[in-house]
């Protein structure tokens, strides 16, 4: 008997075998017992404003800008000292230019007399880097008592324990 002879007769006998399968299809009502909502985490990076502040020493100038009588003998001492270095019709600009400068040599020498310092809170926005961990609901668990059994689920849609929902029964039936 050749190869072609035998899956022939093979082919017939798998035909002529009485085989039967019937599946029925049934609508059944259940009853959510328990919901248990799954979620993934993620992390992100996230730019955020961060407030830093600090307690700073700060200099504080006193009166150094205020014109009194020491700047006004200032004036005049570098007024006569210009006034002795200028010559001819130069002279006038000389002392201005000098009474000036003797006032701004007393100014500066205040400022500094005067300098004091105070604690001060100073504050400065910054961009900082920060880890969230981002939890998002990918389904629900359901588990569900039909016909008097548990049976668990997966589903998208969220319920309630107690909520009826409508199940798909199939019961499959074969003869080997």
């Amino acid at each position: 008997m050749n190869k072609k002879h035998f899956l022939f007769l093979s082919f017939f006998i798998l035909l002529s075998s009485n085989s039967y399968s019937k599946t029925n299809f049934y609508q059944v009502t259940g009853t959510v017992s328990s919901v248990e909502v799954l979620k993934t985490y993620s992390e992100q990076r996230v730019p955020r404003n961060q407030k830093t502040c600090s307690i700073q020493r700060v200099p504080v100038n006193q009166n150094a800008q205020k014109f009194g009588a020491d700047n006004f003998i200032g004036a005049l001492i570098g007024g006569a000292i210009g006034n002795q270095l200028g010559s001819g019709g130069g002279k006038s600009g000389a002392a201005a230019i000098g009474a000036l400068i003797g006032s701004e040599v007393v100014r500066n020498e205040k400022a500094e007399a005067n300098q004091n310092y105070v604690e001060k809170e100073v504050c400065r926005i910054n961009k900082v880097m920060q880890t969230e961990t981002i939890e998002q609901v990918r389904g629900y668990k359901l588990n569900v008592e039909v016909d008097g059994d548990i049976i668990s689920f997966t589903s998208n849609r969220s319920y309630n324990p107690g909520d009826l929902i409508t199940l798909t029964k199939k019961i499959s039936y074969s003869l080997n």
